[in-house]
């Protein structure tokens, strides 16, 4: 079973459909929102990252945003 990290917002169509995609596919997620924690602003802030959703495997390896996920989900 596959185990994600997703960064987003509560208003932003793709994030949920980042979770959706990773859930259709037997994934795990952790989801974060930028709305509701002000570290992770702070931290995206700081790294100049200004896209949502943001996605990573809970090894730590980085998969960029929704289109990137998809591509790395089709690979699975």
């Amino acid at each position: 079973m596959n185990q994600y990290v997703v960064v987003g917002r509560a208003d932003c169509m793709y994030c949920s459909k980042a979770v959706g995609l990773i859930r259709d596919n037997g994934g795990v997620v952790n989801y974060y929102s930028l709305n509701d924690s002000k570290w992770i602003l702070d931290l995206f802030k700081k790294a100049d990252i200004r896209t949502v959703p943001q996605v990573w495997t809970i090894g730590g390896d980085y998969i960029g945003g929704y289109q990137e996920l998809e591509k790395h989900i089709e690979g699975d």
